[in-house]
């Protein structure tokens, strides 16, 4: 046996290790392929937050009190309590933390197709068995969906990526009258102004999960999750908060009145530029999914060679074609209006439709 397949037999086979996540490192006036914002705080901003980050003492961990203390400053700013609020390294921990509370080799998840690949991917992690059911790109969930549903786990991507489409009125509260932890995926809610807050008062198996990632800070890798005390209890356990987070994410968390209304201000401006670019591809005649989230999924017949042409050009744009049911689609975050201008430009130059 050679050594890297010796290597080899001391790993999971039920796992497979191809090559991680990537997306084209290539040159580019236009960054419109992964669904960031493109804006950034302001310096002034930054510069309070750096300095908040200094007064730290980097040799030491953060402590549960601090924590604690956190947690308080978060929650007041958006409106819950600190028992109902977890903070995690985004929204992909809070997937992770979902399939282990909830989770596990004798249980169901049901995911809803085509969407963000690791609600499948993370619950391999621990043998959960997943439910996934293929749906058009223009198809929502439905309540007829969730009604033939028997599963520990359902997830609801609202809006969905990459399709940006909301479910159907009923679904979500369809789902809620289920024995299962709904787990609510509102990561794109800034550009939808739509939630289910609400709706976590009359229902213990509600489980939101948010982002800072998507209005301006992918680069912190900030997340978190609203719901009943004894699931956020639960994935803090599984987590042991507060040492799965660095002081950068904690002062971000609690200097959070600060952050917001530009978070706001900053969704505004890409909800406009998101009308203007829909106008835009519906005069060209092109094919697109109506999108509730910072990013639109649109037709074309030679997807590929739209999606090289568009880089050669200097705009990258996001390729869909290894997703189920998407081969005839690709993908466009919104930018800036001079990148989206550029994108426009050269996409009116191909022959799309």
């Amino acid at each position: 046996m050679n050594p890297e397949s010796a290597v080899k037999s001391l790993l999971r086979d039920d796992i497979s290790f191809s090559a991680p996540f990537t997306v084209s490192e290539l040159p580019h006036k236009a960054k419109l392929d992964q669904n960031e914002s493109p804006f950034d705080l302001p310096e002034d901003v930054k510069t309070l937050l750096l300095g908040k980050l200094r007064e730290c003492q980097w040799n030491r961990y953060p402590q549960p009190s601090m924590y604690a203390e956190v947690k308080k400053a978060f929650a007041g700013v958006i409106g819950f309590s600190p028992e109902n609020i977890v903070l995690t390294i985004g929204c992909d921990q809070l997937i992770q933390g979902a399939y282990l509370v909830a989770g596990g080799h004798d249980r169901k998840a049901l995911v809803f197709e085509p969407t963000y690949p690791m609600f499948c991917h993370a619950a391999k992690f621990n043998r959960t068995q997943v439910t996934r059911v293929q749906l058009a790109a223009d198809e929502t969930v439905t309540r007829d969906h969730i009604n033939e549903s028997n599963h520990h786990i359902v997830f609801i991507v609202a809006p969905n990526n990459p399709t940006g489409t909301i479910p159907e009125d009923g679904a979500i509260e369809a789902a809620l009258l289920k024995n299962s932890l709904i787990f609510v995926d509102e990561a794109y809610g800034d550009f939808s102004k739509k939630t289910w807050i609400h709706l976590l008062k009359d229902h213990q198996n509600l489980f939101i999960a948010r982002t800072t990632s998507k209005s301006c800070m992918a680069g912190i890798r900030l997340g978190y999750g609203i719901g009943h005390p004894d699931i956020v209890n639960a994935m803090e356990t599984i987590f042991t908060a507060p040492y799965h987070l660095s002081y950068f994410q904690l002062i971000i968390a609690k200097h959070f009145n600060l952050i917001q209304p530009h978070l706001k201000n900053l969704s505004e401006s890409i909800i406009e530029e998101r009308e203007r670019v829909v106008y835009q591809l519906t005069d060209m005649g092109i094919c697109f999914i109506p999108s509730q989230a910072n990013f639109i999924l649109f037709k074309v017949i030679n997807p590929h060679t739209v999606f090289q042409q568009l880089a050669e050009s200097g705009v990258r744009i996001r390729s869909l074609h290894t997703i189920p049911g998407l081969s005839s689609y690709v993908r466009v975050t919104i930018g800036r209006r001079e990148e989206n201008d550029l994108f426009l430009e050269k996409l009116k130059s191909f022959h799309v439709t």
